[in-house]
């Protein structure tokens, strides 16, 4: 992405659509920029520069703002997206939402990386979505899961989302098709174990349903009016074409 002059904006204003209405997010009046409702009372509008594609961030000769708010703790020369909210200048590493920018607790832009689905290290902590991960002890061994949105591994745990997920053994764990995962014991589905399992004859059928010996499963849910035997591939299709 890059910066854009606002004063090259048809009529000096960024104008979006919005569902059924329209949105001014920036624009230039009365010789003061606004965002939205409100005006920045200092930005310079002859070197104030949008941020493409990002309705929130934009820059002028001296600062950085989310808004209307004026970031004083970031370097305005150096400040850049790193991907999924995250950003970064010489100094830090930020999480941005939908009110504001704030550093991360790492405090270390230098050995900041983003690895995908919203997970990221540095020195000191481990992150999803700039939440840290407070079980993760060795965040620069952490890797994201190939196929899945939501899972990463350490050299100690297996992550969903911010969270361990609980019971997994990392050494044997894997991610399967579906949604699902497991290690020698246990059958998960997202960050849930599936109850009463047989660890021996649980098969995925098709999508968010699996089966052991015993039970049909709907994500990490018994379905208790569905028998093993008679619930199989075509079964689970036509449940779903319904």
């Amino acid at each position: 992405m890059s910066w854009k002059k606002l004063s090259e904006s048809p009529n000096n204003q960024v104008v979006k659509k919005s569902y059924d209405s329209t949105i001014t997010f920036w624009k230039f009046e009365n010789g003061k920029v606004w965002h939205q409702w409100k005006k920045l009372m200092s930005a310079d509008f002859k070197s104030f520069e949008i941020y493409e594609n990002n309705d929130f961030i934009a820059r002028d000769k001296n600062n950085v703002y989310h808004a209307w708010t004026k970031l004083n703790k970031v370097d305005r020369d150096t400040f850049q997206e790193v991907g999924n909210s995250y950003w970064k200048d010489k100094n830090l590493a930020f999480i941005e939402n939908e009110t504001s920018i704030t550093p991360l607790k790492g405090l270390d832009s230098k050995s900041f990386n983003y690895i995908g689905n919203g997970f990221a290290f540095d020195k000191d902590f481990a992150y999803w979505c700039g939440r840290v991960i407070r079980s993760c002890t060795s965040p620069q061994t952490l890797k994201i899961v190939d196929g899945s949105d939501s899972l990463a591994v350490d050299s100690e745990n297996v992550y969903y989302e911010s969270g361990i997920l609980k019971g997994a053994d990392v050494k044997s764990w894997q991610f399967l098709q579906g949604g699902f995962s497991r290690d020698e014991k246990r059958i998960f589905f997202g960050s849930k174990k599936l109850p009463k399992v047989d660890i021996e004859t649980w098969e995925h059928i098709h999508r968010a349903y699996s089966k052991d010996k015993n039970n049909v499963y709907s994500m990490s849910f018994i379905e208790k009016d569905k028998a093993p035997k008679d619930w199989n591939l075509e079964k689970v299709i036509k449940h779903y074409e319904k």
